[in-house]
């Protein structure tokens, strides 16, 4: 935008429009004379085209009685002859006569020539040319046009026709009458020279002077003429058409010609219209004179106004300002004083706006938040002192902010700030590193947040707030490090590992090279909890990992899986027997033993390593087999190290490799089957719930058991989908019971420990529109009671969620009655091993006993693999509540299970 200077001794509005209106009038007077000429051209035009219409409809009549007359001598002269008899008479007598008659009559007769012919021959009887100069009259006996030129085109004759009947044949007489000077003088009104013209050429004139007549045919019938200096005009009317030579005809014309006649000059006219003009110009002076003045006047207190607004150093309205603007309004009720009303209310925003603005920078500087301005390639403009307290300057230089920006990090903020520049995008944030001056080895972290700043639709720079997040993002470090590593060792944690390895595999498929992988377990590391305490078992962790780390390679990674479990992930291998050297390395780690707190730990460990792509193509695959080689290491009888090829080659590996093949497609692809057993009332034998049990139909080897594929699942990393896909089908199920049913759910070690084991259940629940309050998690004694101090809180998340907890296959485990007192249980679950011995003193004697713990914790007891009448009767009244077995229903698929329950409920009602 233009800024302009105000100046005192510059035009005022009143000096520029007194200009105006005298260019005005100038301008005005000038159109008003053009116009004025115009019309009086035009109007003295149609004057004088009416003067000439009207001379020539003053000489057609008296043409007419001319014609008339010479007719009526002719006639006489006829009636002569016919009464005389001369034209009976005999030749040569008849001719004679005639000519004694017509020289008789050449002195009074108005004809130049007479022609007397034949009426039926056209033989000539007689002509009388007195004249010396004889026209070629021949022809004329042949035209009956009242007007004809002689053979030479020079000389215009009156033509009159007379016939008589006598004698018999009839007799022509032919007069002649010369259109001369003195005719057209005659004919001629006062002032104006009338003349005949065949064409452009004049044959006769008033005035004599035909010769010297110059006549230009115009097709209007008028024109007009400058001649010796005075302006004549002329109209012209057609009397006849000339025959020149076969096929070419010329008119002829009578033409006037008489002097323009103008009633006032035009000097006169000018001087008449520049005086009205004049007399306008000062009636407007006198009428608008005084009322510019004040509006003037108020638009220069106005200007005043806004000037000394702009110079004044306070942020607020001065007395003068006021002043100028209570002149400039004058109480009017017009548009200056609507400019000047809201003038007054702008200066009042402007001065909050500019006190706002001050309060915004001082909270900023408060804030400790930079605001800095660039411009488009990257130049600081302008900063706030915090921008100079980030970078260590004392003072602001225009240089380019790449000069205090990290190196790593000026690509990134370039590319962003051009893309506002070329308006790709209205804001950007970007966190990038700045330096101190001329201090490189310290930097700060800093938020920036910019836009584009547009005039005009065009970017003409970019303005933002830098702030220091050093610390934020440190903490921010701290915790996506603790997010990706395993907090005792400090080792890489699953989600880590599982992003490194699928980036190996990546980068294997590429290369054709190798990637091994390896479950590394800990022998016997519970009886060091067990014995030792947790906190020697956390410092054995530790010298483990250190230990294991310092065996392989830099590019390897060493992650901890959970509990005592290990992984190793050995990248880019050229061979097989690149990852058999990794594993000697580390099993030489267990010739020395490990000191804690001055006690001797033998450190052992059984390891399986499986290699891609040789036995495995992707990684969840890999994982499998290399657990499945761990747990062949430990049958093997612990510390030594397998490989999952060694295993896979043996008959019966291939069979369970086979299976567990199938098993990953079975649980990928949602074909572990839910089945149902209900659970009865011990009381009423109603069905009060049921449990989901998982089942799976391989096509080869038909239903295999859950023995079999359960444990397997749980090695290949898969329990946890597995476990997933059969609660989700329990659910929708369970949505279509009756609300007094519960159904209850088995979860594995892995399951439990899983760090999203509570949301996925919520999120599973809320999908199938089913409360938490009915399902009951089944959690073995041994998961739940020996790993307390893991379980415990994730146990209290479910329970906190309103899931029910039921300790499963209680009795067979180690745990305490402390233990069992410290999760927040709602029911107990007698294993199996106990319901078998239950007619026996032993096992009779173990059940009773824990039904009694049962009830002394106020806790639900419920019997499993109840198989005859006589068992279900002896826990009714031991005092068991839920019984659940063959003798009253054998698992079955849903759909099965709900026609089993309607004929169930009806043989119920009808008992």
């Amino acid at each position: 935008m233009k800024r302009y200077a105000y100046n005192q001794n510059q035009t005022t509005l009143r000096q520029a429009f007194n200009r105006r209106l005298l260019l005005l009038l100038v301008l005005f007077s000038i159109i008003i004379c053009g116009l004025v000429i115009l019309l009086y051209q035009n109007q003295t035009e149609k004057v004088n085209h009416a003067v000439v219409d009207d001379q020539l409809s003053y000489l057609l009549p008296r043409i007419k009685d001319h014609q008339a007359s010479l007719d009526e001598d002719a006639s006489n002269l006829v009636s002569t002859l016919e009464w005389s008899g001369m034209l009976a008479l005999p030749e040569p007598q008849r001719g004679e006569k005639l000519k004694e008659f017509f020289t008789a009559q050449s002195n009074s007769m108005m004809f130049e020539g007479v022609v007397v012919s034949n009426a039926k021959t056209g033989q000539v009887i007689y002509d009388y040319w007195p004249a010396k100069d004889k026209p070629d009259w021949q022809t004329a006996l042949q035209d009956t046009d009242p007007l004809w030129l002689d053979g030479d085109h020079d000389e215009v004759f009156s033509q009159i026709k007379k016939i008589t009947r006598m004698p018999d044949d009839g007799i022509n007489v032919h007069f002649f009458k010369e259109w001369d000077t003195e005719i057209l003088k005659n004919l001629s009104p006062p002032n104006t020279n009338i003349f005949l013209a065949l064409g452009n050429r004049p044959l006769v004139s008033s005035t004599g002077n035909a010769a010297q007549l110059s006549y230009v045919p115009s097709k209007e019938n008028y024109s007009e003429y400058v001649v010796d200096g005075v302006k004549q005009q002329e109209g012209s009317i057609d009397l006849t058409e000339v025959t020149i030579r076969p096929g070419i005809t010329l008119p002829l014309k009578l033409v006037a010609r008489l002097p323009l006649q103008n009633e006032f000059p035009l000097s006169t006219m000018l001087i008449a219209t520049l005086s009205i003009t004049l007399l306008f110009g000062v009636l407007i002076f006198m009428v608008l004179g005084h009322w510019l003045r004040k509006i003037g006047s108020r638009l220069s207190e106005l200007a005043n106004a806004t000037m000394h607004f702009k110079n004044q150093q306070s942020n607020e309205i001065s007395a003068e300002t006021d002043r100028l603007l209570l002149h400039a309004d004058a109480g009017e009720d017009d548009q200056i004083s609507m400019v000047a009303q809201a003038l007054s209310s702008l200066m009042s925003s402007e001065v909050i706006h500019s006190e706002e603005q001050q309060a915004y920078l001082q909270t900023l500087e408060l804030l400790q938040d930079a605001v800095i301005e660039l411009s488009i390639d990257g130049r600081l403009l302008r900063a706030t002192d915090a921008w100079k307290a980030f970078t260590g300057t004392t003072e602001l230089t225009s240089g380019n902010i790449n000069n205090c920006v990290h190196p790593e990090d000026r690509p990134e903020l370039l590319e962003q700030i051009r893309s506002l520049a070329y308006e790709q995008k209205d804001q950007i944030t970007i966190r990038f590193r700045i330096y101190r001056q001329n201090d490189y080895n310290k930097f700060l972290w800093v938020e920036g947040r910019f836009a584009a700043v547009m005039q005009n639709n065009k970017v003409v720079c970019i303005r933002g707030m830098v702030r220091d997040i050093t610390t934020t993002h440190t903490q921010e470090s701290q915790i996506s490090h603790m997010a990706l590593h395993d907090a005792l060792t400090d080792l890489p944690n699953r989600v880590l590992l599982e992003d490194r390895m699928d980036m190996a595999l990546s980068r294997a498929a590429r290369s054709g090279q190798k990637v091994a992988l390896g479950f590394i377990d800990l022998d016997h590391f519970k009886q060091v909890n067990d014995n030792f305490g947790h906190k020697v078992g956390d410092l054995l962790l530790k010298e483990v990992s250190a230990r294991l780390a310092s065996a392989l390679r830099g590019s390897d990674t060493l992650s901890r899986w959970g509990g005592d479990e290990f992984v190793v992930l050995c990248p880019d291998l050229n061979t097989v027997e690149d990852a058999k050297e990794i594993t000697q390395k580390l099993s030489a780690l267990t010739r020395e033993h490990i000191t804690i707190d001055g006690t001797d730990f033998p450190f052992t460990f059984s390891a399986g390593f499986a290699i891609y792509p040789n036995d495995a193509n992707d990684s969840e695959m890999l994982l499998a087999q290399a657990d499945r080689a761990m747990f062949h290491a430990k049958a093997q009888g612990r510390n030594n190290i397998q490989f999952f090829t060694a295993i896979a080659n043996q008959e019966s590996g291939k069979e369970a490799f086979y299976l567990q093949s199938n098993l990953v497609h079975a649980v990928n692809h949602d074909q572990i089957q839910c089945w149902i057993q209900p659970i009865f009332s011990a009381q009423t034998g109603d069905v009060v719930g049921v449990e989901a049990l998982a089942r799976w139909h391989e096509a080869e080897h038909g239903w295999v058991e859950p023995t079999v594929f359960i444990p397997m699942a749980e090695n290949l990393g898969l329990i946890d989908k597995l476990g997933q896909s059969v609660w989700r089908q329990a659910f929708q199920a369970l949505a279509n019971l009756p609300v007094e049913l519960r159904l209850s759910i088995n979860l594995s070690k892995r399951q439990l420990f899983s760090n999203n084991i509570v949301q996925q259940l919520l999120d599973d629940v809320a999908s199938a529109k089913v409360l938490p309050s009915r399902i009951m998690l089944e959690i073995t004694e041994n998961l739940a009671l020996s790993e307390v101090l893991y379980a415990r809180e994730r146990i209290a998340e479910l329970d906190a969620q309103g899931f029910g907890i039921s300790i499963d296959d209680f009795g067979v485990g180690y745990s305490s009655l402390s233990q069992l007192h410290e999760i927040p249980a709602n029911e107990l679950k007698l294993d199996i091993s106990f319901i078998k011995r239950i007619h026996e003193k032993t096992g009779h004697s173990m059940a009773t006993g824990i039904i009694s713990i049962a009830k002394s914790l106020n806790l639900s007891c419920v019997a499993e693999g109840v198989e005859d009448r006589r068992t279900a009767e002896l826990l009714t009244s031991m005092g068991v509540e839920m019984l659940q077995g063959f003798h009253f229903a054998k698992p079955m698929s849903i759909p099965d299970y709900f026609a089993w329950l309607a004929i169930y409920e009806s043989e119920q009602r009808r008992a």
